[in-house]
């Protein structure tokens, strides 16, 4: 993601052109903010990294790569996609519903799209990481008017075959180099230069399963390195991080679920209004069977419903399990074929009911 204050490159008819202009970078716009976009339609989120707001549109097919990346040199990063199924390229040049700005093909089928500023030029590229080789492709240049972009200005090699790349101004030189993430172990780990070798840094950051962003977070508006952050699907959450190290998030939030892919950038001005993307399913409800179940532990306080009962169904509120009458804190037999609603007390020790309830089921509180 580029962060030039001036840039002197300028982009006519989806192709670069030869007159240079200079572009102020937006005040206020160095803090990067998060985005999620759904991966069955196609529908984007980005949210305002100061007031939380929503900017939503549709932009690409089911099943497209998304990337974010300043791609027209003016200090904002707008949406792009890659096709891993024919190594096309769709770049838009603002954050809205519309049609591609910029079309080519890079790469081979399956390969993985970094977006990134490589060069120091103030504008990001679209290069190639082939999870296959762990070998990463490097372009300075965008392609236009769907033609292919030719070979890669350089190649390198960096990290094992399945890790899954990220890019960022680790050390806050102008440039964006590469990193990679081992979801299986939340292993992170990058090179501050575009080159083979091992790792300049690295730690452990997430769980298995977690999605890797970068960003200039609200910490660093000075500015700062890119740190990292995560997208944990299952949850619908992001945790942020304001140093390249092993810890806790310094800030978290909801913001997505399960069917989405997160991105990261400096959005600029967003119009807001819009509606949040959904959030994770529900949990189902708690529930339980027969026995004895210790309360806190096992069984939360709370109220529940059995779910029926074929010759009578008892129950035991208890204050210990010694067994004797003295424990129980009350109890009963339905012998009908009614539902029987139970509350747990926090003070209660336990909780006992024999295998002719059913399943109980939280209704409460």
């Amino acid at each position: 993601m580029s962060r030039a204050g001036t840039v002197l490159v300028g982009v006519v008819a989806g192709a670069l052109a030869t007159t240079m202009v200079a572009v102020p970078a937006l005040a206020g716009a160095q803090e990067d903010s998060v985005g999620v976009v759904g991966q069955t339609q196609g529908f984007w989120y980005l949210r305002d990294p100061g007031s939380g707001a929503t900017t939503s549109f549709f932009f690409g097919n089911p099943g497209d790569f998304p990337i974010m990346g300043d791609w027209n040199c003016d200090g904002i990063d707008t949406p792009g996609l890659y096709r891993q199924s024919d190594g096309f390229v769709y770049l838009r040049n603002s954050n809205t519903q519309g049609i591609a700005d910029i079309r080519f093909f890079f790469g081979n089928p399956g390969d993985i799209p970094l977006a990134g500023d490589f060069n120091k030029d103030g504008c990001d590229t679209v290069s190639i990481y082939r999870p296959s080789q762990a070998r990463i492709f490097v372009i300075n240049k965008l392609g236009a008017n769907d033609g292919g972009l030719g070979a890669a200005d350089f190649d390198f090699y960096f990290g094992n075959p399945g890790d899954k790349p990220f890019t960022g101004d680790f050390n806050n030189n102008g440039q964006d180099t590469v990193g990679l993430h081992r979801e299986s172990t939340g292993f992170a780990y990058y090179r501050d230069t575009l080159t083979t070798g091992i790792a300049d840094n690295d730690f452990f950051y997430g769980n298995p399963g977690d999605q890797i962003i970068t960003g200039r977070w609200a910490q660093n508006p000075s500015p700062g390195p890119d740190t990292v952050g995560i997208f944990r699907p299952s949850n619908g959450l992001f945790y942020l991080r304001f140093t390249n190290s092993q810890g806790n998030a310094d800030v978290d939030f909801q913001y997505g679920n399960s069917n989405m892919a997160a991105v990261a950038g400096n959005f600029g001005v967003l119009p807001g209004g819009d509606a949040a993307p959904p959030g994770p399913p529900p949990e189902p409800p708690f529930t339980f069977g027969s026995g004895t179940w210790i309360v806190g532990v096992d069984v939360p306080a709370d109220t529940y419903r059995n779910s029926g009962f074929s010759n009578g169904c008892y129950w035991e509120r208890l204050s210990g399990f010694s067994g004797e009458s003295k424990d129980r804190i009350t109890n009963d037999f339905i012998g009908d074929m009614s539902q029987v609603v139970v509350t747990v007390n926090a003070s209660d020790v336990g909780f006992y009911a024999d295998a002719d309830c059913g399943t109980w089921t939280y209704i409460g509180p």
